[in-house]
């Protein structure tokens, strides 16, 4: 054997044996040996790794929800709808905007729906929509979307009422009849009524826009908040979509004959300046069923239909609903 060459011999003890010159000084290396129980541990602690990615994975899925809006530059006047998808079952989700928090209903799709009304006052500016999700036993997350919220220009509108009329403006028996209505919207259900693109209660011309600001001679009255149509007196007033009839009124004296229709959802509809009305209060009503007949009661200038949409009980543009799908 070459001199400052080794051969390498294992030994019956599973050792590596020097064989030459260094042999008697040489330290042995054991081979490493994997038994049976080496093998299973091996085993176990992958299977444990592939287990805790797994439970990552299914967690992460959990809370990863996505937030939709139906616009990011709506303007006032305007409907916001959002929706939550990909929503794990069990889970609690909740709301907020411009520091007010919405209800959230289920949609088909196993999705949530979140309806915000946005009125013609309001302010406009850089926004964030935030939803919250809670599960069992875990912290509470946050999302959020950011939306800019734009200004519209809504026109003014100069009216004349009769000195009959213009009484009605400063009487106490509005204050009651604003009241009834402000009740009226608060109703609050969770069933769903309406279906698809409401209808026009009736085919006529507008002649009072969403918005438009009322004066009579110098003095500012208020904005419109829903649309004028104007048709033919007596010409039949149908439900834009399906409800219940929530407040059918005969003697109110600023809004003339009265069916406020409560879609669910928080969406109401509002029917004024009527005059017959062929529905009570607790009826069931379909789309496209007449609900009464127009007139000029109450402050109207002559025969017309006064069509507002709310949003949980905030005033929105009827028109959009009308377009579209909500």
């Amino acid at each position: 054997m070459p001199k400052g060459r080794h051969k390498l011999r294992p030994s019956p003890t599973g050792k590596l044996r020097l064989i030459g010159a260094a042999t008697r000084n040489a330290r042995y290396t054991k081979f490493p040996r994997i038994g049976n129980a080496g093998i299973r541990s091996m085993i176990f602690a992958m299977k444990s790794v592939i287990l805790l990615l797994l439970l990552f994975v299914l967690n992460f899925r959990a809370w990863a929800f996505e937030i939709r809006l139906s616009t990011t530059v709506p303007t006032q006047g305007d409907t916001l709808a959002v929706e939550v998808k990909g929503i794990e079952r069990g889970n609690k989700y909740s709301c907020w905007f411009n520091a007010r928090e919405y209800p959230i209903y289920p949609i088909e799709g196993g999705s949530l729906r979140i309806l915000i009304g946005l009125p013609y006052n309001f302010v406009p500016g850089r926004y964030a929509v935030l939803i919250a999700e809670k599960g069992k036993g875990r912290k509470k997350r946050k999302k959020y979307e950011l939306l800019t919220v734009n200004r519209k220009v809504f026109p003014v509108s100069y009216i004349t009422f009769t000195a009959e009329k213009r009484k009605l403006i400063g009487s106490p028996l509005n204050k009651r009849e604003r009241d009834l209505i402000s009740t009226a919207l608060k109703i609050e259900k969770k069933k769903q009524h309406w279906e698809g693109k409401f209808i026009l209660p009736v085919q006529g011309k507008i002649v009072g826009e969403y918005g438009v600001k009322r004066i009579a001679g110098k003095e500012f009255l208020w904005s419109h908040k829903g649309v004028d149509l104007k048709v033919p007196e007596g010409t039949p007033v149908r439900a834009a979509n399906s409800g219940e009839v929530i407040l059918a009124e005969e003697g109110f004296y600023l809004h003339g004959k009265t069916v406020t229709i409560d879609h669910g959802q928080g969406i109401t509809t509002i029917y004024l300046h009527l005059k017959s009305i062929n529905v009570r209060k607790g009826d069931k009503v379909t789309k496209g069923q007449i609900i009464g007949r127009v007139g000029e009661t109450g402050l109207a200038t002559g025969p017309h239909l006064h069509w507002g949409l709310y949003v949980h009980g905030v005033p929105v543009d009827p028109l959009p609903w009308v377009e579209r799908e909500y």
